[in-house]
């Protein structure tokens, strides 16, 4: 969620805005069997941590996906041993928006876990690690307020601070390391191979657990050295000596190896053992202690872990994770991959604690933990509506980025899900995994669209393509058995540059299908047909690359990915767009205007955040008169969201016979002056463009009276006044 941010004692959730309603439907494998998360959003490199979500004393889980930096949340339902998940997006909007990674640990000792994460500080250039400490609200739901913006070291014996600084890639260990009860801190340095430990003296200097006061304290932690060129850590021979010692000569490397850090007390005797993983490898290695609280001495090491099950197997740089999935109070077992670049981006390898808390066992259950219930097609997705078999019920066709198959070899596909339910209870069964046998072409990122082109009453299909180009696949059967048998390549010589995002659309009300066309740059092209209905006809030149005057790129970024979709509601065209940022940014002022600037709408829509490349497709599924806007994102999955009170601006009805209303637009305020004196209470109510309640005032008016409006972000709004007289509706204008 894009809220401000304040640097210290910002708690959250703040909200401008309602939060969005996330509705669920369901959804069915090819063999019937229901995704129990089906619209999760997907995962390709979580990271795993517990807290009590929602205050009934039972740990729930949470990942974090480096892939959109985005937080997904599951209540536990506490039954002893079983794995009891129920995905709970509501308290998604509780976490603070971070980056690359976060961490959930209890550092004050209140039994709430606290939030460590990834921190880069835009004021200073510094790269570091923030931290919130979690609380409770008043209905007992976590929330979160900035303690630390960074956290800073000092060196022993000295008073002066430094940044402590991290890596994007690597994963840190939060922990207890040397059992004094505060969390300290384990960390690669920043050429790679020694791990070096950031001591927490809350404790020492009369603290408590509750203050994040840390000294440097070792370079050369474990007493050991990680090259990178191999699965084998070199170890130190004794405990008080790291490279200096002559008769240790580690083999080194000139380049940072990229590693994740996990510390467990796997032997019950007061120190930490070390998990590792590395940017080269597919292995989790465990690397014994055996030195003490004060000073650690790996002395032996488990390379391909665990050697007694399934060893950890994954491409490429695994990271593990510790939490209690069965709810046997003894925490098990969780590898995943760290990074997104030629890694599996659907595995996730859950090993049950058959042991104890205290001497934990770990024996391989599954490599698809949570992820076989969602809905999940590798690395990026972008959904489409259409009724592809002409029942009347809207259907399913998902096009994906990318599948890992292995590190050599990526796919991309379509899938369909057939509408199985009813028009009042849409239910969706995977019917057909590689949809128009479109795998044979090994074309990547495949944004689908539908429309009937050439005007026999079936539905044709354009595909948008990583390289800017367009498919289009006519379809050659009927409305309700399609077949689409051949594909025309580059059609029509358009070409975007990169990551074309099409949509198929009366754009111009003229009774044929134009197309707007999204792209990596943040621009939305828009191609008039000057065909017919039946012969379509379209340039290679867009009649404008401006469409909108949008721009999806954020300042200093340099992708967009828009995704545009237009939409028609009472008359009046809606434009949503989604984009690299995993947004929806929503414009009216379109008809009549396809050369002119939008109008940005402030509204609900605001607060979605799927993580990034956010592609919407929209349609009234269930039959209750308003739509539903699924989405796709970076990470594979979808997430579906229930739109209600579009109101539509054009065709708000204005009676201001008895009123006049000035100034509009506004810069802070507004007067209202009744043409005739009426002495009586009058109600003023402000809402958003989608019936939000803004502001609600009753107050006793002579003839003319003032609102404040500084309050209200820039935007457009309904204003609705009542007295004896009836109801008077204006749209107002915040500038």
């Amino acid at each position: 969620m894009k809220v401000s941010r304040m640097l210290l004692f910002l708690v959250f959730p703040l909200f401008s805005l309602a939060q969005p309603n996330h509705f669920q439907i369901p959804f069915q494998d090819v063999n019937a069997d229901v995704f129990d998360f089906a619209l999760t959003g997907g995962m390709n490199n979580p990271q795993f941590s517990e807290i009590d979500l929602d205050g009934d004393n039972i740990k729930d889980l949470v990942y974090f996906d480096r892939v959109g930096d985005v937080v997904v949340t599951f209540l536990n339902g506490g039954t002893a041993n079983t794995v009891d998940y129920t995905f709970a997006p509501e308290y998604i909007y509780r976490f603070p928006k971070v980056e690359n990674w976060m961490l959930l640990r209890d550092y004050n000792c209140d039994l709430l876990e606290d939030l460590f994460a990834y921190k880069y500080d835009i004021n200073t250039g510094k790269v570091s690690i923030t931290v919130y400490e979690a609380s409770r609200d008043g209905q007992n739901k976590v929330q979160f307020t900035l303690v630390k913006n960074i956290i800073e070291f000092h060196l022993k014996g000295q008073s002066d601070l430094f940044n402590l600084a991290n890596s994007t890639v690597d994963l840190p260990a939060v922990d207890d390391i040397d059992g004094d009860g505060d969390m300290d801190i384990l960390n690669f340095n920043s050429s790679g191979g020694y791990v070096e430990m950031f001591k927490n003296e809350s404790q020492e200097l009369g603290f408590g657990c509750d203050s994040l006061l840390y000294v440097f304290n070792d370079n050369c932690w474990g007493r050991m050295y990680e090259s990178g060129i191999s699965e084998f850590i070199d170890l130190s021979p004794v405990i008080d000596s790291c490279s200096g010692y002559p008769n240790w000569n580690p083999i080194k490397s000139a380049r940072h190896a990229g590693s994740t850090i996990l510390t467990v007390d796997m032997d019950n005797d007061g120190d930490k053992e070390l998990f590792l993983g590395d940017l080269s490898f597919k292995n989790i290695n465990m690397l014994t202690n055996g030195g003490n609280a004060d000073t650690a001495h790996l002395t032996a090491q488990e390379m391909f872990f665990p050697q007694n099950s399934v060893n950890v197997n994954i491409d490429i740089f695994p990271a593990a994770f510790y939490v209690d999935v069965n709810n046997d109070a003894a925490p098990d077992f969780i590898a995943a991959p760290n990074i997104l670049a030629n890694s599996e981006d659907d595995k996730t390898w859950y090993y049950e604690n058959t042991g104890s808390a205290s001497f934990p066992v770990f024996s391989y259950q599954q490599n698809d933990f949570l992820v076989e219930e969602m809905l999940d097609h590798g690395t990026g997705s972008a959904p489409a509506f259409v009724d592809f078999n002409d029942d009347g019920l809207m259907d399913i066709v998902i096009g994906n980025g990318e599948k890992f198959i292995n590190t050599f070899l990526q796919q991309s596909y379509l899938s369909l899900y057939e509408n199985i339910g009813s028009a009042n209870s849409p239910v969706y069964k995977l019917a057909d995994s590689d949809f128009a046998g479109i795998k044979q072409y090994n074309q990547q990122r495949l944004v689908p669209t539908f429309g009937d082109l050439d005007n026999d009453g079936d539905e044709d299909m354009i595909l948008g393509l990583e390289s800017g180009e367009l498919f289009y696949v006519a379809n050659t059967g009927t409305a309700t058995v399609p077949n689409y048998p051949n594909i025309v390549s580059n059609y029509a010589g358009i070409d975007v540059g990169q990551k074309s995002c099409p949509q198929l659309v009366d754009a111009d009300r003229d009774g044929d299908l134009d197309l707007i066309v999204g792209e990596r740059n943040g621009n939305i092209n828009y191609f008039e047909n000057t065909g017919s209905v039946s012969s379509p006809v379209f340039s290679s030149t867009a009649t404008t690359e401006t469409f909108g005057f949008i721009d999806a790129k954020l300042p200093g970024t340099i992708e967009g990915n828009s995704a545009p979709h237009l939409i028609d509601h009472g008359g009046e065209f809606f434009f949503f767009v989604g984009n690299e940022t995993g947004e929806i940014w929503l414009y009216n002022n379109v008809d009549s205007n396809l050369s002119g600037i939008f109008n940005r709408v402030n509204n609900v829509l605001d607060s979605i955040d799927v993580g990034e490349e956010s592609v919407l497709a929209i349609s009234n599924i269930n039959n209750n008169g308003s739509f539903e806007i699924l989405m796709g994102n970076k990470r594979g999955g979808l997430q579906l969201f229930s739109e209600h009170f579009l109101v539509s601006v054009n065709s708000v009805a204005e009676n201001s016979k008895s009123l006049i209303i000035f100034p509009n637009p506004s810069e802070g305020s507004i007067n209202i002056l009744f043409f005739n004196v009426i002495n009586e209470e009058v109600s003023f109510q402000i809402t958003d463009l989608l019936g939000k309640m803004i502001f609600s005032q009753t107050i006793w008016v002579n003839k003319e009276t003032k609102l404040n409006l500084f309050d209200l972000a820039a935007g457009t709004y309904i204003l609705t006044i009542q007295n004896n007289e009836g109801n008077f509706i204006k749209k107002i204008i915040r500038k």
